[in-house]
């Protein structure tokens, strides 16, 4: 059919009508798309540098708390060195330090005051230190002994690793944010750099109680023997005995397998033979007005009830919280340090947490035979500048290898330490550092 010109002119009009309101349509349709773009980009921007600036915090603060621990065990390791009297024991030590320098030395590039002048001398004792130990293990290595002046050296670098953690320690339990100023920038930073560059001639006092006993880290890869298991029904109704309650909440597979309860006002996790591995009160209690002596008779009094055999022996005692007493069995007058159950006493007296892996890993275990080395020909293996307040029997662990020793409770410059002599052959087995906290004392 041929189409006359009106049609044709019909549409061409209505094909250019439905072209512009198309093309109108989609300018409306790009612009509402570019506002949303543009929006989308405004708020992503200001998400993104959000997101950007917590995670800096954090690695910032991450970094802060591993320069902590770090700090923590050089110092430990720079006091037993100097009063540890073996070669062997003195490179061993010796090798921690330079370990710890080097880690500590990629924490503080990791913090951002790595370009400020200001903590150049941290980084500084940190090269040094671990240098001078290196120095040090390679001299014992070729038979030398190290010399009063070396000794005097590790004793001086002692005093400043020591000012260094308790700052660390405190400035880090400080207000979240440090290293950041109204979320902006970093203004905490001049702080810090302040803070550690007047370090030396800051003096931190704290409460002088032993937190942690020796030995306590010894068991962590050994198994809990079970000689007689109990069936679901016979663990319940033992927990019940214990505790008034109990309800199973599943097993915990592991290096031991552990069965998991929860008990009138807590959770507790036992052997398959129903032996309380650890025990957590969901009351942490009131303040802490109780005494040392009746923390100890409450946490042997549990102790007692759990069926473990055991004397409180170290006691630390946090003001705002809790009182922890380290039990142990006492053998013929000897302590027997690998078999340590680990109590937490409320404020109220009621224990709140237990700790007995380490009791139950060693239970039952032979004991070495007590040496013929007397107290006074142990007491003169000590290195020289240590005062003795205590001496003491007991088993001590080292390397896998149980020891019947003589431990001394010893005292130089003020600092206080544990020394553990073999009463067989009068070798040093170890020495603990009594390490200061805000929560007490940490022997380590």
């Amino acid at each position: 059919m041929i189409k006359t010109n009106k049609q044709v002119g019909t549409f061409w009009t209505i094909f250019f009508a439905v072209i512009a309101v198309f093309a109108v349509g989609f300018a409306v349709y790009l612009g509402i798309m570019t506002s949303q773009r543009d929006s989308y980009v405004k708020m992503s921007t200001v998400t993104d540098e959000n997101v950007y600036k917590i995670s800096r915090e954090n690695t910032y603060r991450q970094a802060l708390y591993l320069a902590c621990d770090g700090m923590k065990n050089m110092d430990a390791n720079l006091g037993k060195a100097v009063v540890s009297d073996s070669p062997q024991t003195q490179a061993k030590l010796l090798t921690k330090v330079a370990i710890c320098a080097s880690q500590l030395n990629e924490q503080f590039g990791t913090l951002p005051v790595e370009a400020s002048d200001k903590l150049m001398h941290c980084q500084k004792f940190v090269n040094q230190t671990g240098d001078y130990a290196q120095y040090l293990v390679g001299k014992l290595a070729s038979g030398e002994t190290l010399s009063s002046a070396d000794k005097a050296a590790l004793d001086s670098l002692d005093d400043v690793a020591t000012n260094m953690y308790e700052f660390l320690q405190a400035y880090a339990e400080g207000d979240s944010g440090m290293f950041m100023t109204n979320g902006t920038g970093m203004g905490g930073v001049g702080s810090l750099s302040d803070n550690l560059n007047d370090v030396d001639d800051k003096e931190f006092a704290y409460e002088k109680l032993i937190y942690d006993g020796p030995f306590s880290d010894s068991v962590q890869k050994k198994r809990i023997r079970i000689e007689k298991p109990l069936t679901e029904k016979q663990r319940k109704a033992k927990l019940v005995e214990l505790f008034g309650a109990a309800t199973y909440v599943g097993a915990i597979n592991g290096e031991n397998k552990l069965f998991e309860y929860e008990v009138l006002h807590g959770r507790v996790s036992v052997t398959a033979a129903g032996d309380v591995c650890e025990y957590v009160a969901d009351d942490g209690g009131e303040a802490n007005s109780i005494t040392a002596k009746q923390a100890i008779a409450a946490a042997e009094a549990f102790c007692t009830k759990l069926g473990y055999d055991v004397r409180g022996i170290w006691v630390s005692k946090n003001a705002d919280y809790a009182t922890y007493v380290n039990c142990a069995p006492v053998v013929d007058g000897a302590i027997v340090y690998p078999q340590l159950v680990k109590v937490a006493v409320g404020g109220n007296g009621k224990v709140i947490g237990v700790e007995a892996k380490a009791y139950l890993v060693n239970r039952g275990i032979d004991l070495p035979e007590f040496g013929a080395l007397a107290e006074s020909k142990a007491n003169a293996k000590l290195a020289d500048g240590l005062a003795v307040t205590n001496a003491t029997r007991c088993i001590a662990e080292s390397n896998g290898k149980l020891y019947a020793c003589w431990q001394f409770e010893c005292e130089r410059d003020g600092r206080q330490y544990y020394v553990f002599i073999d009463s067989a052959s009068g070798a040093e087995v170890d020495i603990f550092k009594v390490i200061k906290n805000t929560e007490g004392h940490t022997v380590m």
